[in-house]
């Protein structure tokens, strides 16, 4: 926990609007004890029964200086400006000086003169924001009462963000009677992944036959669901942060594209319901956003950094911290060393085939550490699995929309899109071969590249995957 803060020992106020009598009382109902030089009798006595409150009556206009004008910070409650002004001709040298009124656009703050509160346009954000905020717990809530097997999706393999997302959204139809259950399209993979669903100890499960269609109420989180090629979902919710996809189509919608992480919008609905987050579901909620943002330097946005804010205290940073130091399992380096081995270089990008691979986190986890090479831009990594062309794509969102770049190479003949930094595709090969992807890849890719250049790129590639493949790890263990 971080220290509290310490509160000053007195605050002095000058003035007689109508903000001072508030302003007093703002700060003595944190125990602070105010001096106020007030030039009108009336104020006076109201604020003779406050408790640590002394009173100064002095003449109008606050020409001079009081003698005995108590020290720093000062808050000038008049409506004049060119009172304001005169006030502040006799402070001592401050920064800690605050005009409390009525600011508005025809009338601005003089320069020089800090505020106490936020502006009235900035507050007025602030509470339409959270307003929308609870109408969509209110909708989520309607939708889940009275039903007896609600479903919460995510698309493939469970990832950090989409986990954190789940559990938010369950806890909200939780509150609303109903007990939902927590389905993903297949194993979780990487380790961090694994360790997170352990120390968890949700029922987070891969979806098992009949369980889609026995639902009465169906939520996407972190995906839509136009991402299953085959038999997509009829949902009632969809709450995802990816570009909204043509055919995603819901009673409840809440696409926010320029959000990092889908935990970000969850995290907004918990606590501005005030629904209770719990140290584990805190945890959830914050690892899903330093993943997909990266540790908020990647597609963050001041929402993503607000909530990061709201669950830090609250989160096992200890636990977070020990999936932070087991980035890379044993079983990844030898793919690691094969992809920079075999890596084609083209201007400011790398590209990588694997050929067939255990699981798309290969991919990932190449791609983004090649991401770290001088000069590179952009990086593209495919491999095939389980019949299906997976290409990962990753960029510094400088020069590159490597999102955009996905959807338009791939979004014809598979499911495909991202951000500006990160993007994904998965084409079905049906019957082609493994070496067939290397054309599918390279063509669907660099659609204007020339014909000759085009041709060479898949004749390296094709050579790569006759190279020999990344060794069994159990290769380097010694026995005892």
């Amino acid at each position: 926990m971080e220290p509290a803060v310490a509160a000053p020992p007195h605050v002095t106020v000058i003035g007689h609007n109508s903000q001072t009598l508030p302003t007093v009382g703002f700060f003595v109902a944190g125990g602070i004890a105010v001096h106020v030089y007030t030039a009108n009798e009336a104020i006076r006595d109201q604020l003779a029964p406050y408790p640590g409150v002394t009173t100064t009556l002095v003449p109008g206009g606050y020409e001079t200086r009081p003698d005995d004008l108590h020290p720093p910070p000062y808050f000038i409650a008049v409506e004049d400006s060119v009172i304001a002004e005169r006030i502040r001709s006799w402070l001592p040298s401050t920064t800690a000086q605050f005009l409390v009124r009525r600011d508005s656009r025809r009338r601005p703050r003089p320069a020089g003169f800090l505020s106490l509160l936020p502006a009235q346009a900035d507050n007025r954000e602030q509470v339409l924001r959270r307003l929308e905020a609870l109408k969509r717990v209110d909708q989520l809530m309607d939708l889940a009462r009275g039903k007896r097997q609600p479903l919460i999706l995510m698309y493939g393999d469970p990832d950090p963000d989409a986990i954190g997302a789940a559990l938010g959204l369950a806890t909200i139809w939780r509150k609303a009677g109903c007990e939902p259950r927590i389905r993903c399209g297949g194993e979780a993979h990487r380790y961090q992944n694994k360790l997170l669903l352990s120390y968890l100890k949700a029922a987070i499960e891969p979806l098992s036959p009949g369980e889609l269609e026995a639902a009465d109420l169906v939520a996407v989180v972190d995906a839509q669901p136009g991402f299953w090629r085959e038999h997509p979902p009829q949902a009632q919710v969809v709450i995802d942060h990816h570009p909204r996809r043509e055919d995603t189509q819901a009673p409840f919608i809440d696409l926010r594209e320029s959000y990092g992480s889908t935990s970000t919008i969850l995290t907004e609905y918990l606590f501005d319901a005030d629904i209770p987050v719990n140290r584990k579901l805190a945890t959830a909620l914050l690892y899903g956003i330093v993943t997909d943002t990266d540790d908020l330097k990647r597609n963050a946005s001041s929402a993503d950094i607000r909530a990061f804010d709201l669950l830090h205290d609250q989160a096992d940073r200890h636990f977070i911290a020990r999936l932070e130091k087991s980035q890379v399992p044993m079983t990844m380096l030898d793919y690691i060393a094969w992809g920079i081995s075999h890596r084609v270089v083209y201007g400011e990008m790398v590209l990588i085939h694997f050929g067939r691979v255990p699981s798309a986190d290969v991919c990932v986890q190449v791609a983004d550490l090649i991401l770290l090479t001088c000069g590179i831009t952009w990086v593209v990594c495919a491999g095939v699995i389980d019949g299906t062309l997976v290409v990962v794509f990753r960029g510094d969102g400088h020069r590159q929309d490597v999102g955009k770049r996905a959807t338009l190479a791939f979004s014809k003949i598979g499911s495909a899109g991202g951000h500006r930094t990160m993007g994904r595709a998965e084409v079905p090969l049906h019957d082609a071969s493994i070496s067939d992807s290397v054309e599918l890849l390279v063509n669907n890719l660099f659609k204007r590249m020339r014909d000759r250049r085009r041709t060479r790129f898949i004749r390296t590639l094709k050579g790569h995957l006759q190279a020999r493949r990344p060794t069994d790890p159990e290769e380097f263990e010694l026995s005892a």
